[in-house]
């Protein structure tokens, strides 16, 4: 999964005329690395900043698969909290998921009966939470804080 957010594109235009790309990517790595605390926050029992609650498993599928455990798969081996990396360029920057079931448990899959767990801290439409978009601001003010 990767999201664009086009609302910081005219931020970044506006600094590619002042500011170098060595100090924008260091802006960039520090921006992509916030989502990425924020998300990998979210694999806990209830999580920092999800964009909707986590359903519980099923008791039966947790008595069938798990002993009765009702703790979501995802959270209990780990592969999807280590499987994520990120990208920083000069004028963009990515996280990504390389789990191969990262999307099934960020969408979820009907035929599976397998219900979203949003991790990453993205609304429906694409948006960030506010939480994480204030997070933002504040690596943004920090930032430049520091520079001045």
């Amino acid at each position: 999964m990767q999201v664009t957010r086009d609302e910081w594109s005219p931020l970044f235009q506006s600094l590619k005329d002042k500011v170098s790309a060595d100090a924008r990517r260091e802006l960039l790595f520090k921006l992509i690395n916030e989502i990425r605390f924020i998300t990998q926050q979210n694999f806990g029992t209830s999580g920092i900043d999800r964009p909707m609650p986590w359903q519980i498993l099923s008791p039966n599928y947790a008595w069938e698969k798990k002993k009765g455990d009702r703790t979501p798969t995802l959270m209990l081996k780990g592969d999807l909290i280590r499987g994520f990396r990120t990208t920083v360029g000069d004028n963009s920057a990515s996280l990504t998921n390389v789990s191969p079931y990262a999307d099934e448990h960020q969408f979820g899959v009907g035929y599976k009966n397998l219900p979203a767990r949003p991790f990453y801290p993205i609304n429906e439409d694409g948006s960030l939470t506010p939480f994480a978009e204030k997070s933002l601001a504040e690596v943004v003010q920090k930032h430049f804080n520091a520079q001045s």
